[in-house]
């Protein structure tokens, strides 16, 4: 079957390609030129999604959207302000491996998230605690 890449999914695609972390769709749409309504900004992110041009993972109930070359994805969400940092060290291969093998199951892609606070989240509620004793 062949597809079409508008403009407008090669420029939600390249917005999502330069981001450092995964982007939901309001982040999105404040980044494009063209200003499409939300409809249409999801309807392309359903087609890139579905083409395998981008992948999601939802934190909290919120789709976020990123590239990854092999449809992998590894993050570190903070519990407190829902900074989300991708991180690149692949810790599930090994685990990915043994699944496959355990289950006969061939895996194509994975997403790992750890949920967490991030420094300046700790920091803050270092001193806060402090301030309260």
């Amino acid at each position: 079957m062949k597809f079409r890449l508008t403009d407008l999914r090669k420029e939600i695609l390249s917005v999502i390609d330069k981001a450092k972390k995964p982007l939901n769709a309001k982040i999105v749409k404040k980044r494009l030129i063209s200003q499409p309504d939300f409809s249409t900004i999801y309807r392309a992110l359903d087609f890139l999604e579905r083409q395998k041009f981008v992948y999601s993972v939802s934190f909290a109930g919120v789709k976020y959207y990123f590239t990854s070359k092999k449809g992998n994805g590894h993050f570190l969400v903070c519990k407190k302000c829902r900074e989300i940092l991708e991180f690149k060290d692949c810790v599930a291969e090994s685990l990915q491996e043994r699944i496959q093998q355990k289950y006969n199951y061939k895996i194509s892609e994975h997403v790992l998230y750890f949920e967490g606070l991030c420094s300046e989240c700790q920091n803050y509620l270092n001193k806060k605690s402090k301030v309260m004793s």
